[in-house]
């Protein structure tokens, strides 16, 4: 063979390698940082605070420090129909202190004060959440057939009845006070109540047209004890599709003390519908937060379940609502525990905690490729695929005008490109890339330069990652 058709065949073989390259199949990101949505809140975590010990501290550093959480859903007590088996007296409009300072200096709440304790310390002001039923003498006489879906469709606990809704403000208000104003803690939001739908044991059954004036009632009695700045979040709703908000909206006055819509969801339905009413209101300021999301499927322990349902899903989850307008997501749980409402031990938690010995999860890192680079004020911007198995938001930091993609892939091209249009003001010189796979956590991989505006990245088929732009001046 001659020296010339020696050299040819390397030639050859170099352009068909680069035509294929061409050829290949690509997923296409494009980005239009001048197209904005809603500014973000933050990102939080959902837990049970009795089961809070001092032991656990690193961990909520971690969570606050590594994670990024900023905001917390602190649930103070397992079951509140516990509180008053039997009523403290026969007067709503009076409450007997003697029997609720007892009854919140015992173990269980002292854990939980403590818990938010160390939050304030760490400059986290958390949402306080009730969750369970209320006790049996505040219920009606009988039941009804509920007009709107629950998650169990053969129940017949009655609902809240409406002569006890005074008696249920009494309760819920009265723990919020001895927080404030015994225990010294600093909240600003309080739900009241959790997944109505979803009864019993998740809450009390308070159906959609009933919610208003219980919400009233409670929001009257904050106001009367001197705690009108505490901002309701409401409904925290089991079935994201059921409409709360419609009903809620329609009360000036409650709305006054409503701080944000929060709603859950561990299905594929999400925020849209619930965010669309609320912008079509004169409320319209108001947020919408995902407070619960995560994946059910928790006794599977499997490395394979972890991956595809807490990691993939739930991540899927969480970009799913922001694009549909939420401003703030919650993971539910912090950590495993043992839920009175299920009435077992439960793992869905970020981090193991068995025998006092605390671990991340592969979701932890999955979630951290979201919690970590976006921060609280970063503003979602317009993000754009067809790709099939990828989703995506993007945002952007108004401060420094960084930009920052989140996606989760679940198959399609390994191939993506992102692009920035050119008539951006700034434009990024490289991304810095980022990705929780089923083998490596939360790990910077590449730094990916842009020629003409468009970064091409190779994915794995199934990723968490995250792209963290780098700008040089236009």
């Amino acid at each position: 063979m001659s020296r010339r058709y020696a050299i040819a065949i390397p030639l050859l073989a170099g352009w068909l390698v680069s035509a294929r390259a061409q050829t290949a199949p690509v997923s296409r990101i494009a980005l239009n940082p001048a197209e904005r949505f809603q500014v973000i809140d933050g990102f939080g975590l959902n837990f049970t605070a009795p089961y809070f010990r001092d032991d656990q501290k690193r961990m909520f550093d971690t969570f606050i420090d590594d994670l990024g959480v900023t905001m917390f859903r602190v649930v103070p007590y397992l079951v509140y129909s516990d509180w008053e088996v039997t009523n403290d007296n026969d007067d709503p409009n009076v409450m007997n202190w003697e029997y609720y300072n007892d009854r919140y200096s015992t173990p269980i709440f002292e854990a939980s004060w403590n818990a938010i304790r160390y939050l304030n310390s760490r400059g986290v002001r958390p949402v306080i959440a009730l969750v369970g039923p209320v006790p049996g003498w505040m219920l009606a006489d009988k039941s009804t057939p509920p007009a709107h879906k629950v998650c169990d469709s053969g129940s017949r606990i009655p609902p809240l009845a409406p002569a006890m809704y005074g008696e249920f403000a009494e309760e819920v208000v009265s723990m919020a006070m001895y927080a404030r104003f015994q225990a010294q803690l600093d909240f600003e939001y309080f739900s009241p109540f959790n997944e109505t739908d979803c009864y019993p044991a998740e809450g009390p059954r308070i159906d959609p047209r009933e919610a208003p004036q219980v919400l009233a009632a409670v929001a009257r009695r904050l106001k009367r004890e001197g705690m009108g700045d505490v901002r309701l979040t409401v409904a925290d709703q089991a079935v994201i599709t059921n409409d709360y908000v419609t009903p809620i909206l329609r009360d000036s006055e409650l709305m006054k003390q409503v701080g944000a819509f929060t709603l859950h969801t561990y299905g594929e339905n999400s925020v849209g519908p619930q965010v669309e009413r609320v912008k079509a209101s004169a409320y319209a300021h108001v947020p919408v937060w995902l407070t619960e999301y995560g994946d059910l499927n928790d006794q599977d322990k499997t490395a394979e379940n972890d991956w595809t349902h807490f990691s993939l899903a739930a991540n899927r989850r969480a970009l799913t609502a922001l694009n549909q307008g939420a401003s703030a997501v919650f993971y539910f749980d912090a950590f495993d525990d043992y839920e009175e409402c299920a009435r077992r031990l439960t793992f869905y938690g970020l981090y193991t905690s068995a025998g006092h010995i605390y671990a991340p999860r592969k979701r932890y890192y999955a979630t951290r490729q979201l919690y970590h680079f976006v921060r609280p004020g970063f503003q979602r911007i317009a993000a754009r695929t067809m790709a099939p198995g990828l989703t995506i938001s993007a945002f952007r930091d108004p401060a420094t005008e960084t930009l920052v993609v989140v996606g989760v892939k679940e198959g399609g091209p390994r191939r993506v490109e992102v692009s920035v249009p050119a008539s951006s003001r700034r434009m990024p010189e490289y991304w810095d890339y980022y990705a929780t796979t089923r083998s490596i956590n939360c790990l910077k991989l590449d730094s990916v330069p842009l020629r003409n505006g468009v970064a091409e990245v190779e994915l794995p088929e199934e990723a968490v990652f995250t792209l963290v732009s780098k700008w040089t001046s236009k």
